[in-house]
């Protein structure tokens, strides 16, 4: 048997617990009175800017380019090294502080919070049951899951939240997440693959490991060195020693339905099943709220009834296959806050509440649907 690699490395373990603990904190931003303005907000019911810090939870499935130098284990996304020539491409997210108040706050993901309660009642129950009946036998219980949806239903965060509430519980013994896809795995040189799932396996030990788009991972093509890793993390979950892991695998319905029949190891190893539907019109007014409130900002009334027009009429006229669902929400905000920005720069003497009122000269109407292409004449 070949030595584990990543013994070579002694400083491993110190390094992976630095950037484990390398957790960032938040820091609150002012409240903003709009009361004293009639054109802004006030109490209504229908209209209120929410006024407790939340965060919006969205789907960064994104992965960025970095040539940079980096530190080796430091929590963001690039090259990571174990051992000798084992360099991984991922991202490495920090476990969350309060993981409970972020479930609790999720927008449009009524049933997957069920469904994660579920799972931690019945961790629970079974330490209870070792307390009170050491002669019992405890509930199997498999932390390895499905995640299917659309881009920007909230996957990513799910999967934040999850390895964070599994590690309070006991779980898991860090609760991070290492985010990757097919590019991580696949080399230039046969047996990459296998250097690249244990080197993958190893920096998410004690956490979670999200794999986004894994159908990808197998094509029709035969020679597909894809085809390999899916029965390689198969094999290395058979052993009974890697039960400090928690492996997500996430991607469209029915092209993860295609590839649970195309390996059927997978059904038995990969019990939980969750579904992120696309958010509603009211879901994405609500992921607004929140994300202007990390800034500071508040629509004035005719600027959010513009803003509520833009995002119904997007959504009417979306096309279900590439709709962004949060994503497309916070590349409007982008356009909102730019021209915003370029609007405030120009004013002759800006006021506070100037600076964090968005108009409805901020809002760019959405450019028009192009048609889709007629076949024939």
């Amino acid at each position: 048997m070949k030595n584990n690699p990543y013994e070579e490395d002694p400083d491993f373990q110190e390094k992976m617990e630095e950037f484990l603990k390398s957790i960032e904190t938040s820091t609150d931003t002012d409240d903003f009175d709009d009361n004293d303005d009639e054109e802004l907000y006030d109490n209504d019911e229908d209209e209120e800017l929410y006024n407790d810090d939340e965060e919006l939870y969205d789907d960064d499935d994104e992965y960025f380019e970095n040539d940079d130098d980096m530190n080796e284990y430091q929590v963001g996304t690039g090259q990571f090294t174990l051992g000798q020539d084992n360099k991984v491409k991922v991202e490495i997210l920090q476990p969350l502080t309060n993981p409970r108040e972020e479930l609790n706050n999720l927008v449009g993901c009524n049933d997957i919070r069920k469904r994660i309660d579920e799972l931690l009642d019945l961790n629970n129950y079974n330490v209870l049951m070792r307390a009170f009946c050491p002669d019992s036998k405890p509930h199997a219980t498999s932390l390895h899951s499905l995640f299917f949806g659309r881009p920007g239903t909230g996957k990513t965060t799910v999967c934040k939240i999850y390895g964070s509430l599994l590690h309070e519980a006991g779980v898991l013994s860090r609760g991070h997440v290492v985010c990757c896809n097919r590019g991580t795995f696949i080399g230039n040189n046969w047996g990459d693959e296998d250097k690249a799932v244990r080197s993958v396996l190893e920096l998410a030990k004690g956490g979670v490991l999200m794999i986004d788009e894994a159908y990808l991972l197998n094509s029709n093509h035969p020679n597909d060195p894809g085809k390999l890793v899916i029965p390689l993390l198969m094999d290395i979950l058979a052993n009974e020693d890697r039960r400090d892991l928690a492996i997500i695998l996430c991607g469209y319905k029915d092209e993860m339905l295609r590839l649970i029949d195309l390996n059927p190891g997978l059904d038995s190893r990969f019990p939980n099943r969750f579904e992120f539907p696309d958010f509603t019109v009211d879901d994405l007014l609500e992921i607004t709220r929140r994300r202007i409130r990390e800034y500071g900002y508040s629509f004035t009334r005719s600027a959010w009834q513009k803003y509520r027009q833009l995002i119904a009429k997007a959504y009417a006229e979306r096309d279900k296959n590439t709709w962004g669902n949060a994503r497309f929400v916070a590349n409007q905000l982008e356009l909102i806050y730019l021209r915003h920005a370029h609007r405030c720069l120009r004013l002759p003497f800006p006021q506070r509440q100037q600076l964090l009122s968005l108009t409805t000269a901020d809002i760019e109407p959405l450019a028009p649907t192009r048609p889709k292409p007629k076949i024939g004449f």
